[in-house]
């Protein structure tokens, strides 16, 4: 099909209809949102999760919050397994996959002695805390990574003791 100059003309002024995206951010009042949402599933009050016995299955631990409990460059080296999972810098493009591991796998491996008592001499010659550690994340949201993945490391290494 070959288009003339006018009907060329008339489709690029032809105004297209707002996305449903631009619909949604034009919406002034929650009420008016929900229109977007299907009958069956209208906005709801957030209500917290059920603390269960468990922590997620999915949380991650990156390097920034290993050496906030305590790692250093030489332990991730000697006592992690290869990363399980790579992820994408959001903070930087272009930088190269961040290595992360799952919480089971940091919680097995602080749980042993060997962690412990290598970690007892790495704060004592380092001359400080892991609540000195732990205080110096000022940042909100990664304190929130942290508390989460301290959670369910914490679970990993005490069902490691109680089995051991």
């Amino acid at each position: 099909m070959v288009l003339d100059e006018s009907e060329i003309q008339r489709r690029m002024t032809r105004l297209k209809p707002p996305s449903l995206a631009e619909r949604y951010a034009q919406a002034s009042t929650s009420a008016e949102r929900d229109r977007f949402y299907g009958n069956e599933t209208r906005r709801t009050e957030l209500t917290p999760a059920r603390r269960t016995g468990r922590p997620p299955s999915t949380v991650w631990v990156t390097v920034p919050i290993l050496r906030t409990r305590g790692w250093t460059d030489a332990a991730i080296r000697e006592f992690l397994p290869r990363p399980e999972r790579h992820y994408s810098n959001p903070h930087v493009k272009g930088r190269s996959p961040m290595p992360i591991w799952n919480a089971r796998t940091v919680g097995r491996i602080e749980a042993t002695g060997e962690w412990q008592r290598w970690l007892a001499r790495s704060l004592a010659r380092r001359n400080t805390t892991l609540r000195d550690l732990a205080d110096s994340i000022r940042e909100r949201a990664f304190r929130h990574r942290f508390e989460a993945a301290d959670s369910a490391i914490a679970h990993y290494r005490d069902a490691q003791h109680r089995s051991g």
